[in-house]
């Protein structure tokens, strides 16, 4: 099989490999009526599988909609493209007479002019609440839909750094969190992007507006997989790689996401010769370490808040340790020039910053050991923030 070398935008059908497994559960959860958060770390794949599923279930006869949350960080342009993609895919009922006259209205106007002069007036908390509602309203809940919305922690820490941003932010989790509520609906969510909302709900206390969706994870390809995809980037740009470099490469890498393989071909690709050998990849793999490819996981920190300082803290020590350091070494780098007296303060700002960093994909943890989860982004690390 010949796969184009993708890096970046979510890879789409014959270039889309792997993940049966994760594709054939999360079509099992959404039959049976479940809506879904993708966990996964960043550059995992997760716009790529949302894709796939969106194809899958407009091949079985299901409305579809994806929302690239990506392309917007006002409050109106939310919801710009909410009503857009929605009129697109006729997700808005049929006019009836037994619409709230709000609703009738906005149906109306949505049918008859375009996007941009439908006129978001969001000026009060009253004109907010009933333009909502007016939308609740006008979603079809009696057929099968799918709405994929991407990058909404993303866009949900965007906005708020705006001001009332804590409310508003609130407001459009709660909001989603109700439309999933209508009792007997078919339409089926699945939320992913780049930043852990369970991460980001959590650190606003409002974990509770997501606490109805069925976590799927996504994490590293299978061996298998690992090894497909590599093969078939080899065959797609006819370059030629034996088995013992193919093992050679998984195994420098060893946390076997997608973009990690690509992006290391991609350095193979672009002085291959004829053959690569072990010193092909190895200085591949240095290049990678020493170029803005991974600088996407130090800018998202600053999403961390509060917490950014302490996650740099760890991050750069435990970069200088690739066997992992324990938890109460940890708690003695966050301790160094504190107050004594803040040390159980200090202790459970650690335990959440460890499980952010986890969820997010930086760490790993065995035991009482927490180290990188992946040696390339320690080697990054390391070079960038620490030598």
């Amino acid at each position: 099989m010949m796969i184009e070398n993708r890096i970046g935008p979510p890879v789409e059908g014959d270039d889309f490999y792997g993940r049966k497994k994760e594709i054939s559960l999360a079509n099992r959860l959404l039959d049976g009526g479940h809506s879904l958060l993708l966990s996964a770390p960043r550059r995992i794949g997760k716009s790529s599988l949302a894709k796939r599923l969106i194809q899958e279930k407009t091949s079985q006869g299901w409305k579809c909609v994806y929302i690239d949350l990506e392309q917007t960080s006002t409050e109106d342009g939310f919801l710009g493209l909410i009503i857009e993609q929605f009129e697109n895919n006729q997700v808005w009922r049929q006019l009836a007479d037994g619409m709230v006259q709000g609703a009738k209205t906005l149906l109306e106007r949505i049918q008859k002019i375009s996007i941009g002069p439908v006129g978001i007036d969001l000026s009060s908390t009253q004109k907010k609440e009933d333009l909502y509602k007016s939308l609740n309203e006008l979603i079809r809940h009696d057929e099968d839909t799918f709405v994929v919305i991407d990058e909404l922690t993303l866009f949900l820490g965007v906005l708020l750094n705006k001001e009332e941003g804590e409310s508003k932010v609130a407001f459009i989790l709660n909001w989603l969190r109700s439309l999933r509520q209508v009792s007997g609906t078919k339409v089926r969510w699945l939320f992913c992007g780049s930043v852990g909302l369970k991460n980001f709900t959590s650190s606003l206390n409002l974990s509770y507006t997501i606490n109805d969706l069925s976590d799927f994870k996504l994490d590293e390809l299978s061996s298998d997989e690992a090894r497909g995809l590599l093969k078939g980037l080899c065959q797609g740009e006819e370059i030629q790689m034996d088995e013992d470099m193919i093992s050679y490469t998984l195994d420098r890498l060893r946390w076997n996401i997608p973009y990690f393989i690509q992006l290391l071909f991609s350095k193979l690709r672009d002085n291959y010769d004829g053959s690569i050998t072990v010193k092909d990849i190895n200085r591949a793999y240095k290049e990678l370490c020493s170029e803005s490819y991974l600088n996407t996981w130090s800018e998202r920190l600053v999403e961390y808040r509060e917490n950014e300082r302490p996650a740099r803290l760890i991050l750069n020590r435990l970069a200088s340790n690739k066997a992992g350091l324990k938890r109460e070494t940890l708690l003695s780098v966050l301790m160094t020039g504190a107050d004594p007296s803040h040390v159980e303060m200090i202790d459970l700002q650690l335990s959440k910053v460890l499980e952010m960093l986890e969820n997010d994909g930086y760490l790993l943890r065995k035991g009482s050991i927490r180290t990188f989860r992946s040696p390339l982004l320690r080697d990054y690390w390391y070079g960038k923030f620490v030598q």
